[in-house]
């Protein structure tokens, strides 16, 4: 991908500097050029990698962890109060600086919802009045588990999601290159379609001034009325009021089309009418099966109806009894010298559960799991409904596919009919031997005819790329549409 931006530099290096140039693109060099330097193609790009991150972070959490974590130094010089014997207080000074570091092993355990960690600790105290002693405590080795007994474990359900999220990811990004293809052909055909409007306008400017012309000559010898010459006079001025507004939209589809591709404001770009899309043979049952192998749909499914269960699991847990364990077993030591401490050690044992009861909540533990079963049912009727579109979209998208080659050959046949028709006429115009009315009428349906041709060969590729999204699938390569992640 890098060496392909690269050869963009060199082939179009005139518009990354911002020198004022033309620049003839093709419909295959604007896909390529959306598909890397669009803000459609860097949004989906970094939609990726933000899933692909967040992938790695859940693969993190299955792995072990090292921290090494303490304080070097705290010092205290402080009055704290103190009881005595008598039951008393008094406030004692005090004066002492220490220093501590612990380093733990920890690993979670996905099955239980607990952790389990290996720690070793060291703590060194020096008194700074009195005798100004040093002593030291150490944990050379501790191991800890910590487990809620009644627990949703999310990690479990983490190893259940996660994965189908990151694939859903991937096929959503093949989706969103797809959509920058059709977002791109969009804007190509439309600046196409102001550019062939713009010709048509320059080329009826220039014919009116022409007709007008010769009426203008057929007048001084009368075999042409007042009203032909009035009428060919109006449609000169039309001609150019027609003209005027062709460049204002061509000029605004041009902006439109450089901004998508994000090039600079001096670049004038040229395209050509494109060749007509693929012809290929498929059938809605072909493509409905592939799309629902391919399409992101299957895995957003998955996803949202175990995302749907968690939370109910959640619920029911958050709702009643809970109740955690605190194991710690280890050996410990003190002394005043750093090699005395892992002397002489003790055996280390802490142990605590902690419970909690809810005993009074109104009902809205109980409500919180009736929103989250509600919440399921919705997300299944949603999901019904989506599959029911999606379906539909495709058969429907196939059945136009199909039907679009035929009504492109006839706007074809139709635009050379046309063509002929106008010049035909325009030939016996200037023999005299037709009026300006079907003169006027052969140059309009020349044009509509034009503008018909551009509009159904857009509506293929339209329809081509429509396909192209839903199924995830090449059609003229018979493979899977693959777009490669740029890790940064």
């Amino acid at each position: 991908m890098k060496l392909w931006m690269i050869c963009i530099v060199f082939l179009f290096p005139t518009c990354l500097w911002g020198q004022k140039d033309t620049l003839s693109l093709s419909m295959d060099q604007a896909l390529n050029i959306a598909r890397i330097f669009s803000i459609d193609a860097i949004v989906a790009r970094n939609t990726l990698q933000i899933a692909y991150w967040s992938y790695r972070n859940y693969k993190a959490d299955l792995l072990p962890s090292m921290v090494l974590d303490g304080t070097l130094p705290s010092l205290d010089k402080s009055l704290s109060s103190y009881q005595k014997e008598d039951g008393t207080y008094s406030f004692v000074t005090n004066r002492l600086l220490s220093e501590n570091l612990n380093l733990s092993i920890t690993q979670n355990i996905p099955y239980t919802g607990g952790s389990i960690s290996l720690q070793s600790q060291l703590q060194r105290i020096d008194q700074l009045d009195g005798d100004r002693n040093t002593s030291y405590l150490s944990v050379p080795l501790g191991l800890t588990l910590s487990q809620p007994l009644i627990t949703a474990r999310p990690l479990r359900w983490s190893m259940r999601i996660e994965p189908k999220k990151y694939k859903e990811a991937l096929q959503q990004y093949c989706v969103s290159m797809e959509a920058v293809n059709m977002q791109t052909v969009k804007h190509y055909f439309e600046f196409l379609l102001a550019s062939v409007n713009k010709n048509i306008a320059e080329q009826n400017l220039k014919n009116a001034e022409e007709l007008l012309k010769i009426a203008q000559g057929k007048k001084k010898i009368g075999i042409i009325s007042d009203n032909d010459l009035l009428q060919l006079e109006l449609g000169r001025l039309n001609a150019s009021s027609n003209l005027i507004k062709a460049e204002q939209e061509y000029d605004n589809k041009m902006y439109a089309f450089r901004n998508y591709l994000r090039y600079d404001d001096s670049v004038v770009l040229k395209i050509d009418v494109p060749q007509k899309c693929p012809v290929v043979k498929i059938s809605p049952r072909e493509v409905l099966d592939i799309a629902l192998k391919n399409n992101p749909l299957n895995y957003s499914i998955e996803r949202q109806l175990l995302e749907a269960k968690q939370q109910i699991a959640q619920a029911r847990v958050d709702r009643g009894f809970k109740a955690d364990i605190y194991a710690s077993v280890g050996f410990t030591g003190s002394d005043n010298s750093l090699s005395g401490t892992y002397q002489n050690l003790q055996n280390r044992q802490v142990v605590s559960l902690g419970i909690r009861i809810p005993i009074l909540d109104w009902g809205k533990g109980r409500g919180r799991v009736r929103l989250a079963k509600s919440q399921q049912e919705l997300i299944k009727a949603q999901i019904e409904q989506s599959q029911m579109n999606f379906e539909r979209d495709v058969t429907l998208s196939v059945n136009q596919f199909q039907d679009q080659t035929r009504l492109l050959d006839i706007a074809v046949l139709a635009d050379s009919v046309a063509q002929c028709r106008y010049k035909t006429a325009y030939n016996i115009f200037v023999m005299g031997n037709i009026n300006v009315l079907d003169i006027n009428s052969a140059q309009v349906e020349r044009d509509n005819a034009r503008r018909e041709y551009i509009s159904q060969l857009y509506t293929s590729w339209l329809y081509y790329y429509n396909i192209r999204q839903l199924s995830l699938y090449d059609f003229v390569r018979d493979e899977d549409i693959i777009y490669e992640m740029i890790k940064n």
